[in-house]
């Protein structure tokens, strides 16, 4: 049975929850917008995602042009494998070094 995604915010912190794609990935976006102005800095933590598919990496490609609009740092730690492949197919994924 497949867990839709989810985003929550703690400890000034957005968990990536459940199994994200194209279906789901727009909510957790627009979502992630009306908190994302309460936190000193952007980080988002993929510990509890359980897949993703291409939708995860145009995710945090959105969250990255964000916080450069807003001018916050983001950060992105526990990045899945799913999403490392796909980052590394697309050659990105040196942006991710040491996350």
């Amino acid at each position: 049975m497949k867990k839709m995604a989810d985003i929550s915010l703690r400890n000034n912190q957005f968990f990536i929850s459940g199994e994200l794609n194209f279906s789901n990935v727009m909510s957790i976006y627009n979502k992630s917008l009306a908190q994302v102005q309460q936190c000193p800095e952007c980080i988002f933590d993929f510990s509890e995602l359980q897949s993703s598919d291409s939708a995860g990496l145009a995710l945090i490609i959105e969250w990255i042009k964000l916080s450069r609009k807003i001018n916050k740092p983001v950060r992105f730690v526990h990045l899945s494998q799913d999403i490392m492949s796909i980052a590394k197919a697309a050659g990105i994924d040196g942006m991710f070094n040491g996350n």
